[in-house]
């Protein structure tokens, strides 16, 4: 069945898309057309800036200050708490030919039954040392520390599939971190959770830490995305927050007068894990659900702001820029060179 074409005039209204890894320079074959999104590239106003990681361009948007990392924990947490804290996020470490590398809690499929299990396990052992594990989702865990370690640690995304030796906790304190690492490894390992899962959950990884930020509120007026981050963020704001839809039409029949943020975080696992045939699988969705209706709102008023972070490229297309038709469409992968 046909959804119906988008009617509603948008005029006076603007929606921020942010698409990490769209520009994915990783794949080796041609990509095939992409109408929608190449006519919406070649008839908009391109601009390149600085390439920054996902935590630091939502961080950034919403004035939040760097710390030693850029405290996505505290972010994360659905309350304001006092303290350090770090995400802990479970992982399964994979020993592979000539490195460690891990896959991350979007591969194991954790229960709460599971998360709360292994966590009451972890909580017993590392009582005595003041550390607490807590989970805002069966795949999303948080440890807060007793003081401020000095250390800065990689974004779990930036460590999946490659070797993490290279992305070890750095500072004065990072021996600690790296402690804690080896201790949850072995606790997990002998752990009944685990043996019966095909996938053991045999570490976490520690990253993201700091403190409850301050947040300045940038000019959106509503935000949809399904990372935890951001609706932290959205929280401290006072910002109305929602997942988000699966097709843009349902997104944009609820649409009010402002400007609204849309993350869409469907291409970051293939890109991390280099995979170049569910990337581009992922990609035709994005054109068929998104970008299709998109280009057809922004012929009725919406102001376009689409973002890759990762390639620092940046798109603004609104009503007039559609009628350029002499700007011939171009390849995806042609915006890289």
């Amino acid at each position: 069945m046909m959804r119906p074409q988008i009617s509603i005039k948008l005029d006076g209204m603007k929606c921020h898309l942010l698409i990490p890894n769209l520009f994915w320079p990783a794949p080796r074959f041609n990509i095939e057309a992409l109408p929608n999104l190449e006519t919406l590239l070649a008839r908009g106003r391109l601009a390149r800036n600085s390439r920054q990681g996902f935590d630091e361009w939502l961080c950034r948007a919403f004035q939040v200050e760097a710390q030693q990392d850029w405290p996505v924990a505290p972010l994360t947490l659905k309350m304001d708490a006092p303290g350090y804290w770090l995400r802990a996020d479970p992982v399964h470490l994979q020993l592979r030919r000539d490195h460690l590398g891990l896959l991350g809690a979007d591969s194991l499929a954790i229960s709460e039954s599971e998360a709360d299990s292994l966590l009451g396990a972890l909580n017993r052992h590392f009582a005595p040392e003041d550390l607490l594990f807590v989970r805002e989702r069966p795949d999303v865990w948080l440890l807060r520390l007793p003081g401020t370690p000095d250390v800065s640690t990689w974004p779990l995304p930036e460590v999946l599939g490659r070797d993490i030796d290279a992305f070890m906790p750095e500072g004065a304190d990072a021996m600690r971190l790296k402690q804690i690492m080896n201790e949850t490894q072995m606790l997990l390992h002998g752990h009944p959770v685990n043996e019966t899962r095909a996938l053991p959950i045999n570490s976490v990884w520690l990253w993201g830490g700091g403190t409850s930020p301050k947040v300045q509120p940038p000019r959106f007026d509503s935000i949809s995305s399904d990372n935890p981050v951001a609706g932290g963020l959205a929280r401290k704001s006072g910002i109305p927050f929602g997942p988000v839809s699966e097709h843009a039409e349902s997104w944009l029949a609820a649409l009010a007068e402002g400007e609204h943020l849309v993350i869409l975080e469907s291409l970051t696992l293939p890109s991390s894990y280099g995979d170049e045939n569910e990337w581009d699988a992922r990609l035709r969705s994005l054109e068929a659900h998104w970008f299709k209706p998109l280009r057809l709102a922004v012929q009725n008023g919406l102001e376009l702001r689409l973002v890759d972070n990762e390639a620092g490229l940046h798109l603004e297309a609104g009503p007039r820029d559609q009628w350029k038709f002499w700007k011939r469409n171009r390849p995806l992968l042609d915006y890289l060179k």
